[in-house]
């Protein structure tokens, strides 16, 4: 899950790495706009991006794609 909102360019970046990873492994993620939720809003509002995984937050702020391909590997995902 990503939490991000529109406008952040933190956002768009860990947004572009989990679609390239997407497109790499049988993976797909769902994203949250925090702004549609008043307490998601609260709990995420400074921290953003949010990446959780099964509900539990494994990566925020600035996320790099060696960060999310490392995670990746933990997760032990399958390359299409």
């Amino acid at each position: 899950m990503l939490y991000a909102k529109a406008g952040c360019h933190l956002c768009d970046d860990a947004r572009t790495h989990l679609e390239d990873l997407a497109a790499d492994f049988h993976f797909a993620f769902d994203e949250v706009d925090i702004r549609r939720n008043p307490a998601i809003f609260e709990r995420y509002r400074y921290r953003i991006p949010v990446i959780t995984i099964d509900g539990v937050e494994r990566l925020e702020g600035r996320i790099e794609g060696d960060e999310i391909r490392a995670l990746a590997k933990d997760l032990h995902l399958r390359h299409r």
